[in-house]
């Protein structure tokens, strides 16, 4: 496989008409502020839980539940059918993920150059949906409502600040979250003609 700009240091990137227009390196403020807007909603989500009144077993129990499946989405469930199409997947001398959001989490199958197929996007956007809304149903049985609707601010805050931060500058032009400027995604797919994923969203945007 052919190298491609991204794998190169961040020092080659200084005369670069795309530099710190897109997240071809991984940087901290950008985990930070992703980090931060998922506490928006995580915070208020657990507080109301843990004031719900379920009991100490049937919290533990709500979230062993969320944390698990936390742990499962992101580690496999979205490796797979997102971060796997993903430029970042493509070094093979790197096992682990050097992108804006998942910085460090292991690749667990190989790179696939082809685009986020209708399923994929389906399936990512599913589990994002359980991920988030998870803990709404409880806040709502234990009638939490002022947590409810913090939760419920928090998520707003959390979406828009991967929009407004995160999807304008990701190079993984398949994900369906992606808002990357067309003329950008061009400008990239240019620069690393060989990525087959690229060269089809390149006809794509013509």
């Amino acid at each position: 496989m052919p190298e491609f700009c991204i794998w190169k240091d961040e020092s080659n990137c200084i005369d670069c008409e795309l530099y710190g227009l897109l997240h071809c390196h991984p940087y901290f403020q950008h985990s930070l502020y992703f980090a931060l807007a998922f506490l928006s909603a995580l915070i208020p989500a657990t507080i109301g839980i843990i004031l719900g009144g379920f009991g100490m077993i049937f919290t533990f129990l709500i979230f062993s539940i969320w944390f698990s499946f936390a742990l499962f989405f992101f580690c496999v469930w979205e490796s797979k059918v997102l971060c796997s199409h993903c430029p970042h997947y493509s070094n093979p001398s790197q096992r682990t993920l050097h992108c804006g959001i998942n910085s460090g989490m292991y690749k667990i199958t190989s790179y696939n150059p082809e685009p986020m197929n209708r399923d994929e996007k389906i399936q990512f956007l599913i589990g994002v949906l359980i991920l988030i809304l998870y803990p709404l149903p409880f806040l709502i049985l234990s009638s939490q409502i002022l947590f409810f609707i913090l939760t419920c601010l928090g998520i707003a805050i959390w979406i828009t600040t991967i929009q407004l931060k995160h999807c304008k500058e990701c190079i993984n032009f398949s994900c369906p979250l992606n808002r990357v400027n067309g003329e950008i995604k061009r400008k990239f797919l240019k620069k690393n003609p060989q990525l087959e994923e690229f060269r089809r969203e390149e006809r794509n945007l013509e």
